[in-house]
């Protein structure tokens, strides 16, 4: 029972305090993640312009449509 015990209070500290491993990142691996960095970071602008720009086009049409209908009127 005792070594139980001491095997998972030891194993609990060696999980809880990683030590980082050396390890080898080659080109294939780091331009994935460039590539994977690049991907996120225009998907957010994109998403951003479109949740900007969709509104103001939407007011924009409006505003011609009802701009055209009263220069029809007259």
């Amino acid at each position: 029972m005792f070594r139980a015990s001491l095997f998972i209070l030891l194993s609990g500290i060696a999980l809880a305090f990683p030590v980082s491993a050396p390890a080898y990142m080659g080109p294939t691996l780091g331009l994935g993640v460039i590539g994977t960095v690049i991907a996120v970071v225009a998907l957010l602008l994109l998403s951003l312009f479109a949740f900007i720009f969709v509104p103001i086009r939407r007011m924009l049409k409006k505003t011609k449509q009802k701009s055209v209908n009263q220069d029809s009127d007259s």
